[in-house]
């Protein structure tokens, strides 16, 4: 019986308290820095120019910011592009430490919606030009198209007209409207830059819907 007892008594001498399995937790995801220099820039004076627009929309501190910026000297943005530089490297090893630890690098978008969270348009946000040179020229003529339907047509009905409308002008023709919508997309691009760099969400993220 002596045996039996010292095969009974085993399992109890090898059950050690320290023998717990041991996981490492992954930290959060590091946040990279947006925006460059002026993103620094931003990020130090937001606070300042909320307070001088106060009342008014998100799109006002950032075109403050944005017009004081370019006044400052390569002298005056070199200490903020030390900071950007300073907060990229910080970034960088964290984001290797992140890795490092077993955490799964994620888009924003894809964290957005693996929370099940849906992103909520500001209406503050630049509006992006959509249609390219087509967008333009039906902007500019929808009413006009409106009026020349019958009463009580389908809005469809504007569409089609500006649509053969559109197919009738020569390259010639059209080339203004291309050129009025690259220039609005140049300003959406630097609008949406500053809107973000200030810490505002995403843009209209609308896609283009061009008439060939």
């Amino acid at each position: 019986q002596a045996p039996a007892t010292r095969a009974a008594a085993a399992p109890a001498a090898s059950a050690r308290p320290d023998a717990r399995p041991h996981h490492a937790m992954a930290a959060t995801q590091p946040k990279k820095p947006v925006g460059g220099a002026f993103g620094q820039f931003c990020n130090e004076r937001r606070a300042e120019f909320a307070k001088k627009c106060e009342g008014k929309p998100v799109t006002e501190v950032t075109k403050l910011l944005s017009a004081e910026w370019k006044t400052q000297t390569d002298a005056q943005k070199a200490p903020y592009e030390k900071k950007y530089k300073d907060a990229k490297a910080k970034f960088d090893a964290d984001m290797e430490a992140f890795k490092a630890g077993g955490g799964e690098v994620q888009p924003r978008k894809a964290k957005a919606k693996a929370k099940g969270e849906k992103k909520k348009k500001d209406p503050d946000a630049p509006k992006k030009p959509v249609g390219g040179a087509y967008g333009i020229f039906m902007n500019e003529n929808r009413d006009k198209f409106q009026k020349s339907l019958p009463a009580g047509s389908a809005a469809s009905g504007v569409s089609k007209l500006a649509s053969q409308k559109w197919k009738e002008l020569s390259d010639e023709a059209k080339a203004p409207f291309e050129t009025k919508y690259q220039a609005a997309a140049a300003a959406y691009k630097k609008a949406i830059e500053a809107y973000t760099a200030s810490g505002g969400g995403g843009g209209d993220e609308d896609e283009d819907e061009d008439e060939d």
